[in-house]
């Protein structure tokens, strides 16, 4: 029998609500993994952020990164990279900051590093808490220097992000912005998603689709679930997803939704 390989977003979906990967699902994981099969994080954090979840789990994997613009193979080697110039997110930056807001936060992740602003608000370091690493805050000026942007994250209430989304894909139209959570904007390239970069994990193995797994809980999860063979969507997953999707839905991942279907897969 062929091997498997098994994509899982991280936020809402590998981890709790508590921001722990549960025991029930490390044990789930491992024994896919012992029985010859492949496991791969899939998530919009970068990697430091990803490796400090996965490595309750394994030291020894591929993953995918900042919603696909970065794809590293299992020994860490670039397998795709993509990235905007950082002329354009300093542009979308003086957006955000025109609209005067304490209830807006930029970010800016370029290669393995995070980067807010030098006047780091509580928005981000609630962010850092979940994360569990810090960024470096830097002016401007310095984001000017970087030599490309893999990703932008734009932190805030939910409702303003809603109500910012259709001006900057107007202003931004080079760039894609697809909510990971209710209060988290994600910007990238457009053309980067989940889904091309599963796509390219399974060249690199030469696999099948049908032979692939995935589980997510939020619309940056829709392009993933595409590209795999048997897609799972989370039971906390937003209501309005469970409805347009005509995929299984698992439990949710405060109740070990991920491990609930790893464990009636045939070895």
């Amino acid at each position: 029998m062929s091997a498997k390989l098994i994509f899982s977003d991280i936020d809402g979906t590998l981890i709790t609500s508590q921001g722990v990967v549960s025991s029930t699902t490390i044990e789930a994981i491992r024994k896919q993994i012992i029985a010859g099969n492949l496991f791969i994080p899939v998530s919009a954090r970068f990697p430091k952020g990803i490796m400090n979840v996965v490595d309750k789990i394994t030291n020894f994997c591929p993953m995918i990164a900042y919603n696909g613009a970065l794809v590293l193979d299992e020994m860490g080697r670039p397998l795709n990279s993509q990235f905007f110039e950082a002329s354009l997110a300093l542009k979308l930056i003086e957006e955000i900051e025109a609209l005067d807001t304490n209830d807006l936060a930029w970010n800016v992740y370029s290669g393995y590093n995070w980067f807010s602003s030098l006047n780091k608000k509580p928005l981000i370091a609630k962010e850092e808490e979940t994360i569990g690493v810090k960024s470096l805050p830097v002016s401007t000026e310095q984001i000017k220097e970087l030599k490309g942007v893999h990703k932008m994250l734009i932190i805030g209430k939910p409702t303003l992000i809603d109500k910012i989304i259709p001006s900057l894909e107007s202003k931004f139209p080079s760039l894609v912005f697809v909510k990971s959570a209710p209060h988290l904007l994600e910007v990238v390239l457009k053309g980067v998603n989940k889904g091309n970069a599963v796509k390219i994990i399974l060249d690199s193995f030469a696999m099948d689709k049908g032979n692939a797994w995935a589980f997510g809980d939020n619309y940056n999860d829709e392009s993933m679930f595409d590209s795999v063979g048997h897609p799972v969507l989370m039971g906390n997953a937003p209501k309005d997803l469970k409805e347009s999707l005509s995929i299984p839905i698992t439990l949710d991942n405060d109740h070990d939704g991920i491990a609930a279907v790893l464990n009636k897969i045939p070895n």
